[in-house]
């Protein structure tokens, strides 16, 4: 049997010819053609080494302890897949930039120096997105531990920005202008998430059907809590008002389910105009700020917004007035007979 001196190079002979072949096919089961080796040795040789070269660099990519195998093994894993939509598709978002970056990154060569300069440094323009992708990081890293020794801690030592403005509560002057807004649609929508205090998923989910008298329903999509939501007067004027052209109470310029995306969207396009980059979700935290200052109760303010966490609910309030907060104390304290 004819043993050829070079690997994955078979000849075959057909017809009274001998034919010589690349056999090593990731994707298929066809081999490849070579030229001869003999009458034209400098063509076989650099097509051999080229199909060497591809076929090395798909076994890097699929071999395991690659930050690629990696993605596509939490992909897979329970925890991610028990996530609800809206958080897969944030993380798909940030975990496919950081794919592209390094998929082809053996596990154990990725370094907390790497990743300041090819995550951090290079999306300092975005500290958000910065911010993002360095969680999803620390996400993997601890995933990973669980299942190769020895890595070592790709996110040591790295700071997040936390300079972005995206998710923090509106000041007054920009929200008063967006309640004010000449823009229909975008007015109706920031009135439904103030006076909800809801994530802009579920803002954007919330439906006609829904409104029942002076109460809106609403299920979180995250944490699957139903909560029955009395309307404030603004809110029920607003939706008295609005168009019913959708099954959805928020609807796009053409006429369609308005996205989180793009509500998001609208948002940086109204806070820019005063020099800000101001999110939906900020809006969330007026509410529960707005909530603490009338005299609210943790209690009662989580049986608004849905917190489930005391934790979570004081970071929300955790910019609340406190002159609005000590004027409605002395007014309890001035008023106790004793």
């Amino acid at each position: 049997m004819y043993r050829s001196p070079w690997p994955h190079v078979r000849r075959k002979r057909a017809k009274g010819k001998l034919y010589w072949y690349w056999t090593r096919v990731p994707h298929g089961s066809k081999w490849i053609a070579l030229p001869n080796p003999h009458s034209d040795p400098d063509q076989f040789e650099r097509q051999r080494a080229h199909l060497m070269r591809v076929s090395l660099k798909i076994d890097l990519r699929r071999r395991e302890g690659t930050f690629g195998a990696l993605a596509k093994l939490y992909r897979s894993s329970k925890g991610y897949l028990d996530l609800k939509p809206n958080s897969k598709t944030a993380i798909d978002r940030y975990l496919g930039r950081l794919e592209a970056a390094y998929a082809e990154a053996p596990l154990t060569e990725m370094t907390p120096e790497d990743i300041q300069v090819r995550v951090m440094d290079a999306n300092s323009d975005t500290p958000a997105a910065a911010d993002m992708m360095l969680s999803i990081l620390r996400t993997l890293y601890k995933f990973a531990l669980k299942r190769q020794r020895g890595l070592e801690d790709w996110t040591v030592g790295i700071d997040q920005y936390n300079e972005h403005t995206e998710r923090e509560p509106w000041p007054q002057h920009v929200l008063d202008a967006a309640l004010a807004s000449e823009d229909d649609l975008f007015r109706l929508a920031v009135t439904l998430a103030l006076y909800t205090g809801q994530r802009p998923g579920d803002v954007c989910a919330m439906t006609w059907n829904r409104v029942n008298g002076d109460r809106i329903s609403v299920r979180q999509q995250k944490t699957g809590t139903h909560l029955d939501i009395p309307m404030t007067t603004d809110l029920k004027a607003a939706l008295a008002t609005a168009d019913r052209k959708h099954a959805v109470i928020l609807t796009n310029r053409r006429g369609g389910p308005l996205k989180p995306d793009v509500l998001l969207r609208w948002c940086w396009e109204h806070s820019a105009k005063f020099g800000l980059k101001l999110g939906p979700h900020g809006l969330r935290k007026n509410a529960t700020n707005a909530l603490f200052e009338h005299g609210c109760t943790a209690a009662e303010v989580a049986a608004v917004t849905g917190h489930r966490s005391l934790a979570m609910l004081e970071h929300y309030g955790k910019k609340r007035s406190q002159p609005r907060l000590s004027a409605v104390a002395i007014g309890k304290w001035g008023g106790t007979k004793t």
